[in-house]
């Protein structure tokens, strides 16, 4: 790179503005979303994609970049919440009452939480770096089963973790929430009072 410059102007060759744009392709969420409700253990984890391909597969984003703009493409992650295929850390049971006026099975209940669930981590719910707040699940789920239950509960499964302490949960800047909750993980009880669950971990009176 050869280039001369007057004496009285400094030359920059370098980009003013990085741009870190970050890509969650469709047919990796597909991909992942089939691994995640996958029950049977078939289902492999889908490889996580790189910079270079999609910097080879979208390179037609950048004809729409500034010439001082240098634009990064970073692929999207998923952050898995709850059920088992999430870090231990993340996994959780929720803990719910029935409404006693309700005449659904347990087993009924428990698919509907975790549908609203599923529905409340809808892709189109959520962006990179967002915070999860497990207030705001929970008001969800009251609002949408107020016929069903009259009280839930999160539970942290690791011994490591603490009531509440999964109340409030952060994402990466290249991550997105997903929940891999199951049935598994919703237990209906007739009350959630204080005590010590299996784990070591202490109960309180749910939301």
């Amino acid at each position: 790179y050869e280039h001369n410059a007057e004496n009285t102007r400094r030359l920059d060759p370098a980009a003013t503005n990085l741009v870190d744009s970050y890509i969650l392709v469709r047919s990796y969420d597909e991909s992942y979303r089939n691994y995640v409700y996958d029950n049977t253990g078939t289902v492999a984890k889908p490889t996580d994609l790189d910079s270079v391909q999609l910097n080879n597969s979208y390179s037609g984003l950048f004809d729409y970049k500034m010439l001082s703009d240098e634009m990064v493409l970073n692929p999207g992650i998923y952050k898995l919440l709850f059920g088992a295929k999430a870090p231990l850390e993340l996994q959780a049971n929720f803990q719910v009452i029935k409404n006693a006026s309700t005449t659904l099975s347990d087993t009924e209940i428990k698919s509907r939480v975790i549908d609203t669930i599923n529905t409340y981590f809808s892709l189109d719910n959520w962006d990179f770096g967002d915070t999860f707040y497990f207030s705001e699940l929970a008001a969800y789920i009251h609002q949408q089963l107020s016929s069903y239950i009259s009280s839930i509960v999160l539970v942290p499964i690791s011994s490591n973790s603490y009531f509440g302490s999964l109340f409030e949960i952060r994402c990466q800047p290249n991550e997105i929430f997903l929940s891999a909750a199951t049935v598994d993980n919703v237990v209906v009880v007739q009350s959630v009072l204080a005590g010590i669950n299996n784990a070591g971990v202490p109960l309180y009176q749910g939301y």
